[in-house]
This record gives structure tokens, sequence and C-alpha cells, in this order.
């Protein structure tokens, strides 16, 4: 059982700890334990399907890369899609070019997009990736650029229209 003293002692750490985070503080106090991190700039999948990518064309100002897995990319891309590997091979080849990251759900790609951001490259994240393409009922390709109606969901508990066939 908690002394007087004792309970006053907690009482206070957490009033401060409570009181460090509600001014904004609480990255100076503890280390950037609770700091939070730059936003990463986001597209969505209207902005997204109205750009009409094309890899190929060279004068694009944008190129769209998938951060999945080789597995998780052999399956489907949206069209327009480059690897991750593919961009890092080749990436003088886009120097110029606004870099729209995607993978399932929008947590890889965001963390990859803030990467290339904190090397000075122009980088954005498709917020809702693949998952939100489908739902959007938009179409896929295979790597060899034919239509596909099968899309890696990475777990099954992530859900796609039924337009669509689900592997994980």
């Amino acid at each position: 059982m908690m002394n007087g003293m004792t309970r006053r002692a907690w009482l206070s750490a957490i009033a401060l700890t409570i009181g460090v985070l509600a001014t904004g503080q609480a990255s100076a106090q503890f280390g950037g334990l609770f700091g939070r991190k730059e936003s990463v700039p986001e597209i969505k999948v209207e902005q997204l399907r109205q750009l009409k990518l094309d890899e190929s064309k060279a004068d694009s100002p944008y190129v769209l890369v998938d951060v999945r897995t080789k597995e998780e990319s052999s399956v489907s891309l949206i069209p327009g899609a480059i690897t991750k590997f593919d961009y890092e091979k080749n990436r003088d080849r886009y120097g110029n070019r606004t870099v729209i990251t995607y993978c399932t759900s929008g947590y890889r790609s965001e963390q990859y997009a803030r990467e290339l951001i904190s090397q000075g490259v122009k980088a954005t994240n498709f917020k809702g990736s693949i998952l939100e393409w489908c739902r959007a009922g938009l179409p896929l390709v295979t790597s060899g650029g034919d239509p596909t109606s099968r899309v890696h969901t990475y777990s099954s508990k992530n859900k796609v229209p039924a337009k669509y066939e689900a592997v994980w």
C-alpha cells in the first residue's frame, strides 16, 4: 500500500508527464521519444488516377514506385508503376521526377518516401496504396503489363472488392 508521500510523488510525476505532453515539449523533455516526425506529402487515389502515369515517358514529372516485396509486386502493379528494385537500380534516370510511393496500405511507402525526402528527393506517398486503388475499382496489371484481377493483400485481413482475387 502506498503511503501519502509516495502517492503524492506518483501523482506529481503523472501530472508533469501530462503537462509536458500537452504543451508539446515532449520532444525536448524526453529526447524525441514522443517527438513527431515530419509529415510526408500524400496523394489520394483520384489525384493519382488523373495523372495517367507512364514510366516510359522520359518527360513525365512523376514516377510511381511500388515498394512492396518482389513476391507481392510479382502478383500485380498499378499501371505505370515500377518496383522499388527497378527504381533503385536506375535512380539517375528518375532524378528530376517526383517519386510517388505505394505499398499495400501506405505504411511502408510512407517510410520509404520519408527516406527519399531525407536524401533530397521530391517524394509523396499514395495514401491507402494498392488497397485503396482496388476499393476505387481501378485496373491492375502484371509485371508484363497484362490486365489482371489478382492483388497481393499481404494478409487475409485486408479485403478487396469482389472483382479482385486476393492473394497473400
